[in-house]
């Protein structure tokens, strides 16, 4: 152990006593002065070496106070030497450090060590505080007696600020491991888990604990752990990272996984595991799905408007009892291509131009070609979208045209489905309001199906109600669906609301109907929709009273 030799003048000074001082920062061998042959160096040369030493080096009693501080240790703290010398070396220690100070007086002062070394903060003369890596020694005489203590201080600053980016980089990069919804996990060569992410531990209803250290037979079913084992060791074999999409199935529920390998390598390039990383792109696929989709049917609409390849069918709806055309409702078709005169069911482009708010520019299509009949004297009906009456610009529109034509107006009839009124009823009764305003009529489609049906009545100036076909198809067989027809039918009448039947399919359920009291009729049996023209031509020559059109 460190051992005293004579104390310097310039030192014995400072200290007060005879004191003898050690080799400072010394190995346990005896100083030069106490071995024969050696002469002591002289005061000034000792004092040159510790003042020029690169490390700062202070001398304190045992009750604590600093004896001596060298010139390095002066400009690391940024005191003068007055300040110092004297001063308990607690005063300008960190708070938290304090504690190991003490410790570790009290253990030398009862022989249990004589040394310590440690990253400590020291607090400068400007208020913010230095970390420095000190090593403090106990410094006995011959009889194994403490005199003093002695500190290297050496400015480890840039060390700390180095260690404490390094230590944010690593609590950064664990946060966001942690928090990416991608599960995460790293194994080794032994298949056995050496870190796993948040989400890993949800998916597996385990902590992180209770994972590490385990393999994926612990944890998988039996089936899946060879598949898993051989996907691995290609990475760790091959050193090349591999991507693929499967399915899995958990809880009733599909999900589409982006499962990434990649090796992990040690700092002589050895690969030691490999990372696997799982990333659920259900709803990726399904939005570009729906991109795509949607890019789709906006071609498909824009270039039938553009090639003239929309075409109008119409189906009669006839007066119950006369048999009389009331008016035909406009169904919508569209032409496979230019060259292909085939026609696409409705069912293949209407719900995706809903979908994608391209309905509008359908709905407006339409009526411009109704309102073209509507002038020729034809009386049509025209089925509008939800969207569309919700829009205010396409209803702005759809005024406009009509206000300038009021010929049309007169003939022609806009059809509002329950569903598009129980989406916004402030907006259907505004349309209705506007449309009707300009001598238009307006039917209420599919009623009966919805909750609020006969609701809706209160609230929304109709001059029709289409009964839904559901309840006409059974009518004569299925005493529910004539009460309900029977039921539609009286409150419209109380409203000054006439009926039209959809779905008629039957002479003998035309008869049940007019029984019931119901206006009018649609359906196979009065006339499949047609082309226009093939249906005027078929309407015109039906007789008066006859309520039964054979389709050509």
């Amino acid at each position: 152990m460190p051992r005293a030799t004579v104390l310097p003048d310039w030192l014995r000074g400072r200290s007060g006593d005879a004191r003898r001082f050690a080799q400072i920062g010394g190995s346990g061998s005896q100083a030069h002065a106490r071995q024969p042959g050696n002469q002591r160096l002289p005061d000034d040369v000792l004092r040159l070496v510790f003042d020029r030493s690169p490390i700062g080096i202070a001398v304190s009693g045992l009750d604590g106070r600093w004896i001596w501080v060298n010139e390095s240790c002066r400009q690391m703290l940024g005191y003068d030497d007055e300040q110092l010398v004297g001063a308990a070396s607690s005063d300008v220690t960190h708070a938290d450090d304090l504690l190991f100070d003490q410790q570790f007086v009290a253990a030398s002062l009862a022989g249990e060590r004589d040394s310590a070394e440690r990253d400590k903060r020291y607090r400068c003369s400007d208020g913010s505080f230095l970390w420095t890596r000190v090593l403090a020694q106990l410094i006995r005489d011959d009889a194994e007696q403490p005199l003093y203590f002695v500190s290297h201080l050496q400015d480890v600053s840039e060390r700390r600020h180095a260690q404490d980016l390094l230590h944010d980089s690593e609590r950064t990069l664990r946060s966001v491991i942690d928090n990416t919804p991608a599960t995460i996990s790293v194994k080794d060569r032994d298949h056995r888990y050496t870190l796993v992410n948040r989400e890993f531990e949800q998916s597996y209803g385990l902590s992180g604990h209770q994972i590490i250290g385990r393999t994926d037979t612990d944890l998988l079913p039996a089936g899946a752990i060879d598949d898993i084992h051989a996907r691995d060791l290609a990475v760790l074999e091959t050193g090349q990272t591999t991507q693929e999409e499967i399915i899995s199935v958990a809880e009733g529920r599909e999900r589409l996984l982006l499962v990434s390998r990649f090796p992990l390598r040690d700092e002589a390039g050895l690969i030691h595991g490999v990372c696997t990383a799982e990333t659920d792109i259900t709803e990726r696929r399904a939005e570009e799905r729906s991109r795509r989709e949607r890019l789709e049917c906006s071609e498909l609409i824009y270039s039938a408007l553009a090639e003239h390849r929309f075409v109008l069918h119409g189906q009669p709806i006839v007066r119950l009892d006369s048999g009389a055309l009331e008016a035909s409702e406009l169904l919508i078709r569209m032409r496979k291509s230019r060259a292909n005169g085939e026609l696409v069911s409705p069912a293949s482009f209407l719900p995706a131009a809903e979908r994608f708010d391209l309905i509008g520019l359908i709905d407006e299509w339409v009526l411009g070609q109704a309102i073209d009949l509507g002038a020729c004297g034809h009386r049509v009906g025209v089925n509008v979208s939800a969207k569309t009456i919700s829009d205010p610009r396409h209803v702005d529109r759809i005024e406009a045209l009509l206000a300038g034509n009021p010929t049309a107006a007169q003939n022609l009839g806009f059809e509002l489905t329950e569903t598009a009124v129980a989406g916004d009823l402030d907006a259907a009764r505004s349309f209705a309001i506007r449309i009707r305003r300009l001598g238009c009529v307006l039917a209420l489609d599919d009623f009966g199906i919805g909750h609020g049906s006969f609701t809706y009545l209160r609230h929304l100036p109709v001059d029709f109600l289409k009964i839904d076909a559901q309840f006409v198809r059974n009518l004569r067989s299925d005493e529910e669906d004539r009460q309900v027809v029977q039921a539609i039918v009286g409150v419209a009448r109380q409203f000054g609301i006439e009926t039209i039947a959809e779905g008629v399919e039957d002479e003998a359920t035309l008869v049940e109907l007019s029984a019931l009291g119901v206006d009018f009729a649609q359906g196979y049996v009065i006339g499949r929709p047609l082309p226009l023209e093939e249906c005027w031509a078929l309407t015109e020559k039906r007789p008066s009273g006859d309520t039964h059109v054979t389709p050509g």
